[in-house]
């Protein structure tokens, strides 16, 4: 399963920290690659083939359901703001669902519905197949893992974990 929450360090550590899910890998999805590099997102806003950050995580379904991880992946960033995660801006944050399969897409569709009536609001989440992923640099891979005193990770980072009642350390 891939899916774009906007932030990829956020997810990755979520999912990092999620029983049942065995690997996360933050990479890029959405187009055909290859993706600019990070540092030209962040530095020039660099997007045009409408990459997303993604998460890509490999699971154990008789751990963790599908739709146990789809409910993280909304709680863990607001799906009714477009191309935003927190205070970063821009298309490579959109909420996206890529999906593998039918059944993925099914599925994923059921829990969009769900959270659209919970909420009481419209979403922006994509749901489109994941044609390809693009791993990203090393220096992202378990960026909170790595850096757990920087700013974003204490700021942003850390109170999501605590929220979603995974630990932090």
């Amino acid at each position: 399963m891939t899916l774009g929450p906007g932030c990829f360090w956020s997810f990755d550590a979520v999912a990092r920290r999620t029983p049942g899910i065995t690997s996360s890998v933050v990479g890029f999805a959405g187009d055909h690659g290859p993706p600019p590099d990070y540092e030209a997102y962040q530095r020039y806003g660099l997007n045009p083939q409408k990459f997303v950050e993604a998460v890509q995580v490999t699971f154990r379904p008789d751990e963790i359901s599908l739709e146990e991880i789809l409910a993280l992946f909304f709680q863990s960033h607001d799906p009714t703001t477009p191309n935003q995660s927190g205070a970063d801006h821009g298309t490579v944050y959109h909420s996206t669902i890529f999906y593998a399969d039918e059944d993925q897409r099914v599925r994923s569709e059921q829990v969009m519905r769900r959270v659209r009536r919970d909420i009481g609001k419209d979403i922006v989440t994509d749901l489109r197949p994941c044609q390809q992923f693009f791993e990203a640099d090393p220096e992202q891979q378990d960026f909170y893992g790595k850096n757990p005193s920087q700013p974003y990770c204490r700021v942003v980072i850390e109170p999501k974990l605590r929220t979603l009642g995974l630990d932090a350390g």
